[in-house]
């Protein structure tokens, strides 16, 4: 994953092992090779043999030079052609070679006892130049060394625009040298750790864009200048989450000088040609309109970005009659958000469908097109029956709120960008929020508009994150159990209530963030605000539950019945560890997968079964997909053989 656009096989294998590289001029190529072999060698520590069969191959590499920081629309095209001992990867520009070589870590397949590379020819480009990933960086702080892991599994897959979200209400995390003060004391990025991770990130082929947030979402910047605010006075840095009503001054020549200031800052770090400010979300008090305030800040915005060489980018309530067409609009609010901008005359970056902290299960990211603004029906979608009525009320909001804009000329689909806001999300739990989906999304913004198939790309999803725990970085299953006996359970205990939470997946939507207030409800009561502890088991499973569609696929009587036996068994371990903090939410869910696991032995049994409406409701911010599943299988009527 990404799958490549073409692929011509051929008959026969040549080792994995023991490669021998030629052409890694450059030392970009050069460090490149050495992570290709890293990955490879990860893989091959399971092979019993280091006595290759089809004997040792030769790595070619030819490629033209490229710049020392990659830019929109650079070339990635590449060409790998494996034969007996032969692998050669071409390509115009170093970035398409860094490419080849993450598909050929993909192409190592075991032979028996040996680990190979199948004969074939590749040819490969991708399908969007902009195909981006952001990280909010404040809800919750993402440290260095994470955000360097996530650099090396962006060029893995292909990715190659990082957006780093560095202010927000609950912090600023961009230490400058003419405001340090904004700063967050503890939890900052110092501007000597940004230029090595720009530096890291273009030595992978990707491009970083950083991102402060105004005028509004402030509090940050006003819990330290509020003489820099309008609207409700801001005394400390919030700890709440949802919109404040409150922003910088656009009068305010203070305020207008440490954002001129800032973005120039931001300059000196960021060599890349575009930079965002935000815009979105701009409220005031009641009886006060920002439309009017915002427009003229937007502008200002645009004219500062130019006058330091970069290309402006904002969120998609930045659009008005008057705001120049050069700012890139990243389209959040739907895909009517997306049409507005490019009607308007705007290039786009489309981020709609693309919601990682939403908890969507793969194939919803993946039905969804940038190019075409195709989307998934979520509405509709029964899996997310339990958060319609918000996510018919937030659509009505956006679309009562926006205004349709005209352009001369129609704006272009730079590409996608998936999004991944961590009020729900710490250091230690991104790894499994963001990697469990966002291949799926990878392959949607690089490879063809006619690759659709959701079975296989389960298929190859499942695959790749067993390349994922091979390559140490991230195993779901692995990664809960240490988590349950970190938090005082004992291994057995662990393991036994494997067979429940396998089965888990959180709520959609914003259901844990908004406690049941309507989206957008200014301090309204929530369950969560940046204090809250992130270490229950809701935290760290997964988003979407593969072992719930292995067991909707499953047809063996005699593996289902071992389900329905684990379904039993694990009622005994939450019960037996009923006095331990981390299981007390999980008391009612357990009991609702026991009384599946009788209905799916009745229906082995050739008895009538059924799910009751409330396993497929919510407990607590749990979902069993499961019911969902059986239930489609009951109403076909036989059993399974």
């Amino acid at each position: 994953m990404p799958l490549p656009q073409k692929v011509i096989p051929g008959s026969g294998y040549t080792s994995a092992s023991g490669l021998e590289t030629r052409g890694a001029a450059s030392p970009r190529l050069a460090a490149a090779v050495s992570r290709f072999e890293r990955r490879l060698a990860s893989i091959l520590r399971e092979s019993a043999t280091d006595d290759p069969k089809h004997g040792r191959a030769r790595l070619d590499i030819v490629s033209g030079p490229a710049s020392e920081y990659p830019a929109l629309g650079d070339d990635e095209r590449y060409r790998i052609e494996i034969s007996t001992g032969r692998i050669r990867i071409e390509a115009p520009r170093e970035w398409g070679v860094l490419r080849g070589l993450a598909t050929l870590v993909q192409l190592a397949c075991r032979r028996g006892q040996e680990h190979c590379f199948p004969h074939c020819v590749v040819e490969d480009a991708p399908r969007f130049a902009w195909r981006g990933l952001m990280i909010d960086t404040v809800r919750h702080f993402i440290s260095i060394a994470t955000l360097e892991r996530t650099l090396d599994l962006m060029e893995f897959y292909k990715l190659n625009v990082l957006h780093l979200h560095l202010s927000d209400d609950q912090g600023f995390r961009f230490l400058g040298k003419a405001y340090p003060e904004l700063a967050d004391p503890r939890e900052h990025y110092t501007q000597d750790e940004l230029t090595a991770l720009v530096r890291r990130a273009a030595a992978r082929g990707i491009r970083v864009v950083p991102e402060l947030d105004v005028p509004g979402h402030s509090a940050s910047w006003l819990a330290v200048h509020p003489e820099w605010g309008l609207g409700e006075r801001v005394s400390a840095v919030s700890r709440r989450f949802g919109v404040h009503a409150s922003c910088l001054d656009p009068d305010n020549q203070h305020a207008m000088r440490a954002v001129t200031t800032l973005f120039g800052e931001l300059a000196q770090v960021f060599p890349d040609s575009h930079a965002h400010f935000g815009g979105d979300e701009v409220m005031l008090p009641r009886g006060q309109d920002a439309r009017a305030m915002q427009a003229a800040f937007n502008v200002r915005m645009a004219e500062i970005l130019h006058g330091l060489d970069k290309s402006p980018m904002a969120w998609d309530e930045v659009i008005q009659p008057d705001l120049p067409r050069s700012v890139v609009i990243q389209s959040w609010r739907g895909a009517g958000a997306r049409a507005r901008a490019l009607g308007a005359g705007f290039d786009t970056v489309y981020s709609a469908p693309y919601y990682l902290d939403l908890f969507y299960p793969a194939d919803l990211h993946y039905a969804c097109d940038p190019a075409t603004g195709a989307a998934a029906d979520f509405a509709g979608d029964p899996r997310l029956a339990h958060v319609r009525d918000g996510l018919l009320s937030l659509s009505r909001q956006w679309d009562a709120g926006t205004t349709e804009e005209n352009g001369t000329e129609e704006g272009r689909v730079l590409g996608g960008e998936a999004c991944l806001w961590t009020e729900l999300v710490t250091d230690e739990l991104l790894d499994t929020r963001l990697w469990s989906r966002m291949p799926a999304i990878a392959e949607r913004f690089w490879s063809r508009g006619d690759v659709r198939d959701t079975d296989d790309m389960y298929r190859r999803l499942v695959a790749t994150h067993e390349t994922l725990a091979h390559m140490g970085v991230v195993d779901p299953d692995r990664d809960v159990r240490r988590r349950l006996i970190w938090s005082g359970l004992s291994r057995e205990d662990a393991i036994g209530l494997m067979p429940l939470i396998e089965m888990l997946e959180p709520v959609k939507w914003y259901a844990r963030l908004l406690g049941g207030s309507s989206p957008g409800t200014v301090d309204a009561a929530r369950p969560y605000d940046a204090d809250t502890p992130l270490d229950r088991v809701v935290d760290f499973i997964p988003a979407e539950s593969l072992a719930a569609r292995r067991v909707a696929a499953m047809r063996d009587a005699h593996r289902l019945r071992n389900i329905v036996a684990g379904w039993r068994s694990q009622r005994d371990h939450v019960e037996q560890c009923s006095g331990k903090g981390i299981v007390e939410d999980l008391t009612r869910v357990s009991a609702t997968l026991s009384l599946l696991a009788d209905q799916l032995d009745a229906h082995l049994c050739g008895r009538r079964a059924h799910v009751p409406d409330a396993a497929l409701e919510p407990h607590g911010e749990y979902m069993l997909p499961v019911a969902l599943h059986l239930a489609q299988r009951f109403s076909r009527g036989p059993a399974c053989s």
